[in-house]
């Protein structure tokens, strides 16, 4: 779509053609939780309260954490898959890799790779696998189970 796009200059198009795997990555990664947690939708996931008590199973939590997963997965490759694209954009033009152009592929990978160890941990962090919901959100008879205003749920990664 974007090599057969008019209007575009041909550095536009080359730029554009490789940030093309984040949004197919992101797709499959949305995909992917949604098919393998589905199930979780009918049954729920086990809510407890700040001692480890299970409260009860909510359906409403589990579309919370399929919510905050998928979300998860998209932001995780982000930097993975913006990230070095730009730099060798720019690295592209300077007269290293014109003079050595095999130098690409190692610079790539190694870029690649550094992002990688930098993100993945950050990613992460922004979000723990194990979530907080209030329980007026919760079913009633969660809401009945407790007098605790939060409770817990695992959110997965």
């Amino acid at each position: 779509m974007i090599a057969r796009a008019k209007g575009i200059s041909p550095a536009t198009r080359s730029v554009l053609q490789k940030f093309v795997p984040f949004p197919a990555v992101c797709t499959a990664n949305v995909l992917n939780v949604f098919l393998m947690r589905r199930q979780e939708l009918k049954t729920g996931v086990e809510v407890y309260d700040k001692s480890l008590r299970v409260v009860g199973v909510s359906k409403v939590a589990a579309y919370d954490a399929i919510k905050d997963t998928a979300l998860t997965r998209i932001v995780l490759p982000a930097p993975i898959y913006t990230i070095p694209p730009i730099i060798m954009a720019t690295l592209e033009r300077t007269s290293l890799f014109k003079r050595f152009p095999r130098s690409y592929l190692p610079v790539n990978a190694s870029l690649g790779a550094l992002i990688f160890a930098l993100a993945l941990p950050l990613a992460i962090g922004l979000f723990p696998q194990e979530s907080t919901i209030p329980r007026h959100k919760l079913e009633k008879e969660i809401q009945d189970a407790t007098t605790d205003e939060l409770l817990y749920y695992n959110k997965g990664l």
